[in-house]
């Protein structure tokens, strides 16, 4: 043991120092959100404040994690106390020996006036922090000491995991590592996997605009092959995409990023990653791989399951601001709040916050409670659902006056004109108030996420989408619940991955966390800290439903049923195995996946694997890339087709252009065909799969939203009024049935259903059936010397998945633009053929001003460097 870490463990073990401790942060936190500190204890005198400052710096002088969090404690605090000169010099100095540039920064710019620089300890600091800092462009940025030691490790490192709290910069430095990358080669293949669409725009914004002035690479994120000679290609893709990009190209990768890599535990997406990963290991072993986590542990474990022996780890759990766990209760009276401190050692009283506010109803308090205690800085408040975000912000709304900012009036016409001239979002961000969740089109919700960095929108009500990596820090986080829509509990990580949001680094250097009637929910997750741990999925399932997944590699695939998360999940384990089999490679598969397994247990997945494989006799290819698809249920559609075409109608299973005449029927077959036959559903006229068939086919045309909505609206609306007329006829409707019915239709209900149908049905399950129709056909015709048929099937899927069926469309999304910009461009580009460069070059000298778009529509053209013209203004 060293001297510094002895002496930190004498002085952290004094009865004198915790008191102090407690005081400075329950006194400094009390300030933050001005509570009433009554009898918590006052404040400190300069002798308390010194003796802090001298534990502080010798614990910094320590590497253990706890020691240093205190140490940085102690300085953030201060500054917050907005304490004297000499202790806001000395908490600027302990940060930087703590290496954390970003908080001094922050500190020296607003404490500019009362903290003149010192010669030499301004040459110490600024030798300290060049040492931690690398040139982004023309800029030189000042890294954490955990950010330097990833980076440092980056070049180094076949493969490695980054884990550390939210918001410590993780992708920033990996953006930077690929960029440069590419920069450095003549040829260069990198694909960034974003395990939502929110990230994967995020993360192709960043990427163009650092490479904004290298035409020579393409960044794109559909899976298409490039047709020009670009030889330096980066994707930025979902694993879903990432999947049909492996089935079009075959050749190997030099880096391969995969962004919150905990998502590998997720049920079939997490089978998918897994399976993409290893076939770009399998292509070129010494492909790169870098994992990005939130606080996570399993890495070496999943390592081993992708077959890398060889793998590094940089972890840290020191967050870069200061995170307060504040429990809100409704105090003695109705227009009070008690304000607790949450920390290691329980609950200490902060004091008492008195408004003009009634908190009573527990229906309206958490609305209340940020509204009273979220006016500094944004606020996330977290809702269970996609529903329940519309709820919250409803009442958040309905609390606020009207904001008096034209870019909030660009953005409510946006939500008019682009999504639903009845959304009630639209009459809610003119309050400064929005909701937020994952199946939102892409734009509008950057469009949420920019308005609220702006702080334009100042509360955004979300939902578990920003568990998922997004970028969206703010200075206070409202949770009341620790459980899901459904009810079921929340991850624990999930919780103190939203919570991590509190704060935003280089802005501020506290975050709060606001935890409502905490002392009344059933489990206490945020007591103390939670990491992931990540799972591999398949080894997950085959752990927890060993007996299914046989059965169903044997034949007795479970049913599919809405918001079932078991029977995908053994479907997917099933189908990998057969693939597996199929490649000759299952029985290396299973031993290296599944080490849990008894020697007995793996022997017979082998062999029911092998035999399923054989008994099927599909050929490994289709497998490959279709074995999230009930494999017995690909048979049964080839033998279909086989009939068909042994019948004379090969024409009759041909998929056409949406726009041809006549591809409406047509479409309606094929999705009721692969129902029937993978999924053995029937599609009745008028029922859920026949309303999504349909709306797919509207989808794959670009018929713009509005549309598609009006749609389902008028369809809600004339079933409500036969419902209505047939209950009169029955002479059996009470006051209260009828009053229901007579309601008017929930509009903002029947827009984010419909969101949920293009996301859920067309873009997910669809694109997978459709993928393994357009596959399963064309094998169909190989076998039956038909291949001259080839040119006339329509790659579908990918129109399912983009919502575009026209060449300019497909062009204008490669380019990194959101449907409705490319929707709204198309009408204006009249090349039929244009590829992604042509579509560039038009838009680098189109007159965009004189088109009359949105100025949200022309914000994220100028965002992605497509056009040469002045920035729009925009939320």
């Amino acid at each position: 043991m060293n001297f510094a870490l002895e002496l930190s463990n004498r002085l952290i073990g004094h009865e004198a120092f915790s008191k102090m401790l407690r005081r400075l942060e329950t006194c400094a936190a009390a300030t933050s959100i001005d509570a009433d500190p009554g009898d918590t204890g006052g404040g400190l005198e300069d002798e308390e404040m010194a003796k802090l400052h001298y534990c502080a710096g010798v614990f910094a002088q320590t590497d253990d994690t706890a020691l240093r969090r205190i140490a940085q404690s102690i300085a953030l605090n201060t500054l917050l106390l907005h304490g004297s000169r000499d202790f806001v010099d000395r908490s600027i100095a302990l940060l930087t020996n703590l290496g954390n540039f970003p908080a001094a920064d922050y500190a020296k710019r607003k404490f500019v006036d009362l903290v003149p620089p010192k010669l030499l300890d301004g040459i110490g600091r600024e030798l300290s922090r060049a040492m931690n800092s690398i040139k982004v462009g023309a800029e030189r940025v000042a890294l954490t000491d955990f950010q330097k030691q990833a980076w440092d490790s980056l070049p180094k490192e076949a493969a490695i995991a980054i884990s550390a709290p939210t918001a410590a910069g993780k992708s920033f430095l990996v953006i930077e590592h690929l960029c440069r990358m590419v920069e450095s080669r003549a040829r260069f293949r990198a694909v960034y996997i974003a395990p939502t669409r929110a990230l994967l725009a995020e993360v192709h914004d960043k990427i163009g605009r650092r490479l904004v002035d290298r035409p020579d690479v393409r960044i794109a994120t559909i899976p298409a092959i490039d047709a020009s000679t670009s030889s330096k290609h980066v994707y930025i893709l979902t694993q879903e995409r990432l999947q049909f990009l492996l089935a079009l190209d075959t050749e190997a990768f030099d880096l391969i990023v995969v962004d919150e890599a905990q998502n590998l535990s997720d049920g079939p997406r997490g089978m998918i990653l897994q399976e993409c990963l290893e076939q770009i290991s399998a292509r070129d072993p010494l492909t790169k791989l870098i994992l990005l986590a939130p606080g996570a542990l399993g890495f070496q474990r999943l390592a081993n399951s992708l077959g890398k022996k060889e793998f590094h780890e940089q972890r840290s759990l020191l967050p870069t601001v200061l995170q307060n766990r504040i429990v809100v209760r409704k105090g003695a009276d109705s227009r009070s709040l008690d304000l607790q401190l949450l920390d290691k050692d329980g609950l200490i009283a902060l004091g008492v916050r008195r408004s003009d506010r009634i908190f009573d109803n527990p229906s309206t308090r958490l609305a209340a409670v940020a509204l009273e205690l979220g006016s500094s800085g944004g606020s996330l408040v977290y809702a269970t659902g996609a529903d329940n975000s519309e709820t919250v912000a409803s009442k958040l709304a309905a609390g606020r006056p009207v904001v008096d900012d034209n870019r909030v009036e660009e953005l409510a016409l946006f939500i008019r004109e682009h999504v639903h001239k009845e959304y009630g979002l639209a009459e809610y961000v003119r309050h400064g108030v929005a909701f937020h969740y994952g199946k939102m089109p892409t734009l509008l919700r950057e469009s949420l996420e920019a308005a609220f960095k702006d702080d334009v929108i100042k509360f955004l009500a979300c939902t578990t989408t920003l568990f998922q990596g997004v970028n969206l820090p703010a200075r206070n986080v409202f949770i009341d619940t620790p459980k899901r829509g459904s009810g079921a509990a929340l991850d624990p990580a999930q919780l103190w991955n939203f919570a991590g949001r509190a704060g935003r680094m280089k802005e501020d250097i506290i975050g709060n966390v606001f935890l409502i009637d905490y002392d009344d929910w059933e489990v206490k997750p945020l007591d103390e800290f939670v990491g992931f741990k990540i799972s591999p999925a398949f080894e997950q399932v085959l752990n927890e439903r060993y007996d299914e997944v046989v059965r169903a590699v044997r034949g007795e695939m479970p049913r599919i049923k809405r918001r079932d998360e078991v029977a995908p999940r053994v479907r997917a384990a099933a189908g990998l195995l057969i693939s597996k089999a199929a490649h000759g490679m299952v029985s290396e598969f299973v031993g290296r996946t599944l080490p849990d397994l008894t020697e007995a247990e793996r022997s017979s997945l082998i062999d029911v694997a092998v035999t399923a494989d054989e008994n099927l006799g599909l050929p490994e290819e289709l497998l490959t890339t279709n074995w999230t698809i009930d494999p017995y249920g690909l048979k049964r559609l080839f033998d279909y087709f086989q009939e068909r075409i042994e019948a004379g109608k090969v024409d009759d299973l041909l998929p056409p252009k949406p726009h041809d005449p006549g591809a409406n029927d047509s479409y309606k077959e094929i999705f009721k065909t692969v129902q029937r036959e993978i999924n053995q559903t029937s599609v009745a006229a008028g029922s859920y799969h026949a309303v999504v068939g349909g709306t797919a086919v509207l989808w794959m045309k670009g018929i713009p939203y509005p549309r598609l909505i009006s749609l389902q609206l008028k369809r809600a609306r004339a079933e409500r009024t036969r419902r209505l007329s047939s209950q009169l006829n029955s002479g059996k409707l009470t006051e209260a049935q009828r009053a229901r019915l007579e309601a008017p239709v929930d509009v903002d209900g029947i827009v984010r259903r419909t969101f949920d149908m293009i996301e859920d049905e067309i873009r997910f399950q669809y694109v997978q059936l459709g993928k393994a129709y357009v596959d399963l056909l064309r094998f169909a015709l190989q076998e039956n010397n038909l291949m001259r048929l080839f040119r006339k099937i329509f790659n579908f899927p990918v129109a399912l998945e983009l919502g575009v069926a026209t060449k300019p469309g497909w062009s204008f999304m490669e380019l990194g633009l959101s449907r409705i910009s490319a929707a709204a461009l198309e009408l204006h580009f009249k090349d039929p053929d244009a590829t992604a460069e042509a579509a560039r070059r038009w838009l680098a000298k189109a007159p965009l001003d004189e088109l009359r778009l949105s100025p949200i529509i022309l914000a994220e053209i100028q965002r992605l460097g497509l056009s040469a013209g002045p920035a729009a203004s925009t939320a």
